[in-house]
């Protein structure tokens, strides 16, 4: 993931880097940060960087935040955009640019992680989905991963498998670039053929994956210890989740 920064205040942009690192926490996805002091600079860069995301301060280099922006959606059009500003009155003009979000100097570590924790959901949700070309349909289908239960690899084929018990056959390309995204998304590599969706995990033996529907599949010593650590980590997820979902429930009576 490539993230921009655009801020003439040399405080600021290396506060935005260092807090975006900081609240950073996708295990599998590889983060990089680049600051930028000139606008020039900033745009000049989309030649070489796609950006995912682009903090831009609206009054940069004497107000030429919109306009920066503007020029970026033209070369970047997937980027979203995040604006940083001392005044609530510009932000009627940044959301005429469709600014993802707006942040408010001064910038709290509280204000940011939860602005932070917002884009990254949106990502993460926009890309949890898998078009693939079925076999015995003979079109493409569109996968959620959270309807997936488990993947199963046959040199290049790839059965999927639904929380629902459906079973499709597809031909992958390169399955190894597949793994990559489904473990970002709390998918495990129960061992050399099947990654497992950890949602779908009822428990975890010193041999084998059980999952609730019952399936069971062995896991290699080699990442046993691993897959408990990381199924721990999940487990711990699902608890600070559900903490949170309560507590905005309590804060809503």
């Amino acid at each position: 993931m490539n993230i921009a920064v655009c801020d003439d205040q040399r405080d600021y942009l290396n506060l935005i880097k260092k807090k975006i690192i900081e609240c950073f926490n996708e295990r599998e996805i590889d983060l990089k940060v680049y600051t930028y002091a000139s606008t020039d600079e900033f745009i000049d860069s989309v030649k070489e960087h796609s950006y995912q995301f682009a903090f831009i301060e609206m009054k940069v280099e004497n107000g030429k935040g919109i306009k920066v922006a503007e020029r970026l959606k033209e070369v970047n059009p997937a980027c979203q955009v995040v604006f940083i500003s001392d005044q609530y009155r510009m932000i009627y003009e940044a959301f005429q640019v469709k600014a993802r979000e707006y942040l408010l100097k001064p910038i709290s570590t509280e204000q940011f992680r939860d602005v932070f924790a917002y884009l990254m959901d949106w990502y993460l949700e926009q890309n949890i989905k898998f078009v693939v070309p079925i076999r015995d349909i003979g079109r493409k289908r569109i996968f959620s991963v959270d309807e997936i239960k488990y993947f199963e690899t046959y040199y290049n084929d790839l059965e999927i498998v639904t929380i629902k018990d459906e079973h499709y056959m597809t031909h992958v390309k390169n399955r190894y670039k597949l793994r990559p995204a489904l473990k970002s998304r709390w998918f495990m590599q129960v061992n050399q053929s099947v990654l497992v969706n950890m949602k779908c995990i009822d428990f975890l033996t010193d041999r084998n994956v059980i999952l609730k529907s019952r399936e069971v599949f062995p896991t290699s010593r080699k990442t046993l210890i691993k897959n408990h650590l990381l199924y721990d980590e999940f487990l711990r997820y699902i608890e600070k989740k559900k903490a949170g979902g309560e507590h905005n429930e309590n804060s809503n009576l």
